[in-house]
């Protein structure tokens, strides 16, 4: 399922499609702030930057911390100005070690910068001292801790609710001045998308498109492509051509291992499974068709790129590929054999690496998605045989065992194939 975000512009009305090509989107007519998308920062060469220099960057993850501590103490005294200024602290850091959560032009713009500084130390000060706020901000921290990753929708539905109302609750006081002059119900849903953004990989493309819709609006998130395809998930799937095991892979990974047969090959564009996307050019506002297979595609009227929204795990492949190359590591184009596979013994990888990834993945992927890798794993079997089948796991030579989540998980598996 490929998705398209469209906007309408709080200063001119104008509408605007995201689609990947920038993570902070603008209105291409008066240049109003009106979104973001998460998923393109990871497509950034910003992003790639940012992994570079992170290492460099992560001590200050500590001062930021102590300031955030002093700004409490300073709170709870009642020293508000002295608070304020180590929240101003804070969000300076923030903005340096965390820069997919502001606009670019803060690096670029001092006025626009010291603008989103106040607002920052502004509302940081507020989630400390006033009462609502702060009770929100507890329940927030107590309920995104609880999540459930094999089923992490009514998490997100609940997180959600729970910052509408602080953003609600944020407009009604004195002091509230927006950085990009949006209306609070933007503003509102400007910080929804970004926590939608951050759970995105984590949800199935059904489960999707419902969350977007409840920030965005029903008919203001457009899909295009098969709804079976996924083109933001943290996994993606991928079927070994020796074995034939269907298993997950990681999307940001530069290689495909095979947990069956141990056949592993470079990781190569056409495994992302990228839809044909119709949209509309971010700058001039005409029709753009991107490719099946194509992250992003030139506006035939104004040249300006058009991207997808999709995460295709460049960046931090080429950042892979970067460290192997420094370190004499990396695979040959065609792959390394693994397992010996026969036709008579294909049916033991594919079943050892069914049962790994009912290991690995019992508390992180949900059950239905679990089943549907079990059923394209098996093609040639009916629902009852591959049931069957999953009871044979004792017998295979080369699997380690399995732990208590994997026998829960097959368990769940071969009750839902056997329709009980």
């Amino acid at each position: 399922m490929a998705l398209v975000i469209r906007y309408r512009c709080h200063a001119c009305g104008a509408h605007v499609d995201a689609t990947g090509h920038a993570s902070w989107v603008r209105c291409g007519y008066c240049r109003a702030l009106v979104g973001v998308d998460w998923q393109a920062w990871f497509e950034s060469p910003e992003y790639g930057e940012w992994l570079r220099s992170y290492a460099e960057m992560a001590p200050k993850f500590t001062v930021l911390q102590q300031h955030l501590d002093e700004a409490r103490s300073a709170a709870r005294d009642g020293r508000l100005d002295e608070a304020e200024r180590h929240l101003r602290e804070v969000a300076a850091l923030q903005i340096e070690l965390t820069p997919q959560h502001f606009p670019p032009e803060v690096r670029t713009d001092s006025a626009y910068r010291e603008r989103y500084l106040r607002y920052e130390s502004w509302v940081r000060l507020q989630v400390i001292v006033d009462p609502t706020l702060a009770a929100l901000d507890a329940e927030i921290q107590r309920t995104s801790t609880s999540m459930d990753l094999r089923e992490p929708v009514p998490t997100v539905e609940k997180v959600l609710e729970l910052v509408r109302r602080q953003y609600s609750r944020l407009a009604t006081l004195p002091g509230f001045e927006d950085p990009d002059d949006m209306p609070p119900a933007s503003r509102s849903r400007l910080g929804l998308s970004l926590i939608v953004n951050a759970y995105l990989p984590l949800l199935s493309p059904e489960h999707r498109l419902p969350l977007l819709r409840s920030v965005h609006g029903a008919n203001n998130v457009l899909e295009t492509g098969t709804s079976a395809s996924d083109e933001v998930g943290v996994y993606l799937e991928w079927t070994c051509p020796r074995c034939g095991l269907v298993s997950f892979q990681g999307r940001t990974a530069t290689e495909l291992i095979c947990v069956g047969c141990f056949y592993k090959r470079p990781l190569s564009p056409e495994v992302l499974g990228l839809n044909e996307v119709s949209s509309r050019c971010g700058s001039c506002g005409h029709a753009v068709t991107i490719p099946e297979g194509v992250l992003e595609q030139p506006c035939g009227t104004c040249g300006a790129t058009v991207r997808r929204i999709a995460r295709t795990g460049a960046v931090e492949q080429a950042f892979s590929r970067d460290m192997m190359a420094q370190y004499g590591t990396g695979l040959p184009q065609a792959g390394v054999p693994g397992l010996p596979v026969t036709e008579a013994n294909r049916w033991e990888p594919r079943l050892a690496g069914l049962a790994r990834q009912a290991n690995w993945y019992a508390t992180m992927v949900p059950l239905s998605r679990y089943v549907a890798v079990v059923r394209q794993s098996f093609p040639e079997l009916t629902d009852a045989e591959r049931a069957a089948l999953l009871e044979r796991v004792g017998e295979l030579r080369n699997f380690e065992g399995l732990s208590d989540d994997g026998r829960t998980r097959l368990a769940e598996t071969r009750a839902r194939l056997l329709g009980l």
